[in-house]
């Protein structure tokens, strides 16, 4: 490792002899990565879920080049195509296959709501949708709404057999069979950056394959290894997982949804050997009673995203192995973490490390003057990182580059040793259990609803999530409508996890800004957004 002495410590820094990108995997297209290890693969399982399904390499590559073979004849290079399935064997087949074609895979829920859908789908143009029933039935009721989207195949109940419907003996293709270029887009998600409704943000080949090369070369793996994943695939990072697993050759676990009462049974009976957490996961994991299993296992890592500082010493002791910082974002990818050799030294910090070789950070003050040295203020970013632009929303664009730069809308801290600790969101951004949460949209949602005058939805502290979402709403008559009814309301339009839990409904006019907005500020109580007087979903649901 490198780095100066301070008081008889050594700086962090990054190993002298780390490798540098690429060098783990070569950048190149995902298919051209991964389809030389499956055929090699066999009978070896790809992927093994928590319920003790497994597919084969062999059979994801069957399945994919014969779901392939039906999209070649309904889509076009450079078509977008809706995904909304959840943590099974279709969703993966459905990708590569979408690959194949050199179309892209638009990343959804399989809750998705209609507002969601009518939102996303509609704002990208997808031709075709790939969906699990619940899924189907909203974006079918949505009719006229969606003028682009020509099918939707529906994923039936029997897996892996759930596109097989699909198939035709006279068609296959083989993932390759199409010449790929590296800055293909591969994937459009949608991200709620810092306000606003959600961005669309599309991702080439280089942009999973930098992930993956990147965990590889921080933290190298063998076949021996297992991540396991507890994520779901829409969500982006299990595709760079599942990807790495294919690369080393071993199996990724996966679990259908995450579930803390299972989750060190399943680590167990796979054999993980590192887990990746966001958000609140490991908080979760904390409020189980002990039980053997959460020590009896082969996990000798965790790669978390904003670890809990008060937590993290607990973390390590109770489930015996270390929980190693990382930060980035999906602008950015990869930029900083702590290096696992200094990960002892900053335990319950609130570190989240140093950038990595890659990539330059620097922190810009209140008045946009560069922080030389130990000071505070907006992380910005540049180097390998991945944003070049949110689709079809230049304005939104110019917002979040400064120059070169990329601005995170995240405060950091950086001290003596150039170690970053994060600091919170610079925006009114909801970070809710690890998901972003854009205020505008659920706001938008609450004004759809017949009783409601306006709506200003904000983050509330919770020791569990990190963030809960509570919306004031002005009505125009105190019975024309219960707390309930709106929840019932937004749960049939948007994503679960973008439901309000609290609500605090009022007859009295919002304060209003001379522009019109809605002053937020002015709705705290001794500076805080308070809940003793909101109403509470989780509460009412015992």
């Amino acid at each position: 490792m490198s780095g100066e002495k301070r008081d008889g410590a050594i700086a962090v820094a990054w190993p002298v002899d780390m490798p540098p990108p690429w060098s783990a995997i070569p950048r190149s297209t995902i298919l051209e990565a991964i389809e030389a290890p499956l055929v090699a693969g066999g009978e070896r399982p790809a992927v093994i879920f928590d319920d003790g399904f497994e597919l084969s390499c062999r059979a994801l590559l069957d399945h994919a080049e014969r779901f392939a073979g039906y999209l070649s004849t309904e889509v076009e290079p450079g078509d977008r195509v809706a995904v909304a399935v959840g943590n099974r064997s279709e969703f993966l087949i459905a990708f590569l296959a979408i690959l194949a074609n050199r179309a892209t895979a638009v990343l959804l829920s399989p809750s998705v709501g209609s507002h969601d859908a009518a939102h996303m789908i509609g704002s990208v143009d997808c031709r075709l949708a790939i969906a699990e029933e619940e899924a189907a039935d909203v974006m079918s009721g949505l009719g006229e709404d969606l003028p682009s989207l020509r099918r939707i195949v529906r994923v039936s109940a029997i897996e892996p057999e759930g596109l097989a419907g699909t198939y035709d003996p006279e068609r296959r293709m083989s993932l390759t069979e199409l010449p790929a270029e590296v800055e293909d887009t591969v994937d459009i998600g949608f991200t709620s950056g810092t306000t606003g409704m959600p961005k669309a943000l599309a991702g080439d080949h280089s942009e999973l394959i930098r992930y993956a090369d990147h965990a590889l070369r921080v933290n190298p793996m063998d076949p021996r290894d297992r991540f396991l994943c507890p994520l779901q695939f829409h969500y982006g990072d299990p595709l760079w997982l599942f990807i790495a697993s294919i690369w080393v050759g071993t199996p990724l676990v996966v679990m259908r949804r995450f579930s803390v009462s299972r989750f060190w049974k399943v680590a167990k009976r796979f054999g993980a050997t590192r887990i990746l957490t966001i958000g609140s996961i490991p908080s979760l994991l904390l409020t189980a009673d002990p039980s053997p299993d959460e020590r009896d296992h082969r996990v000798q890592m965790a790669t978390a995203v904003a670890i809990p500082p008060r937590q993290h010493q607990e973390l390590i002791d109770r489930f015996g192995f270390p929980w190693i910082e990382f930060y980035g974002s999906s602008e950015s990818g990869p930029a900083i973490a702590m290096p696992r050799e200094f990960a002892d030294r900053y335990v319950g910090s609130g570190a989240i490390g140093i950038p990595f070789p890659e990539i330059d950070a620097r922190v810009i003050d209140e008045d946009g003057r560069v922080v030389e040295g130990p000071g505070h203020g907006e992380l910005q970013l540049r180097g390998e990182v991945l944003f070049e632009e949110y689709l079809d929303d230049p304005r939104a664009t110019a917002e979040v580059l400064d120059g070169e730069w990329l601005r995170t809308g995240d405060l950091v801290e950086r001290d003596a040793d150039g170690v970053y600790y994060f600091g919170g969101r610079r925006k009114e951004l909801i970070r809710r259990g690890g998901e972003n949460v854009a205020p505008a949209e659920v706001e938008a949602v609450l004004r759809l609803h017949p009783a409601v005058i306006d709506a200003a939805v904000v983050p509330v502290e919770d020791p569990i999530r990190g963030e809960e979402i509570k919306a004031y709403v002005e009505i125009a008559d105190a019975g024309a409508v219960d707390p309930s009814e709106l929840v019932d309301f937004c749960a049939e339009r948007l994503a679960p996890f973008k439901v309000p839990r609290y609500l605090e409904l009022r007859q009295e006019p919002f304060p209003r800004t001379p522009s019109q907005r809605i002053p937020k500020e002015r709705l705290k109580v001794d500076g805080e957004h308070t809940v003793s007087d909101a109403w509470d979903r989780e509460a009412v649901a015992g």
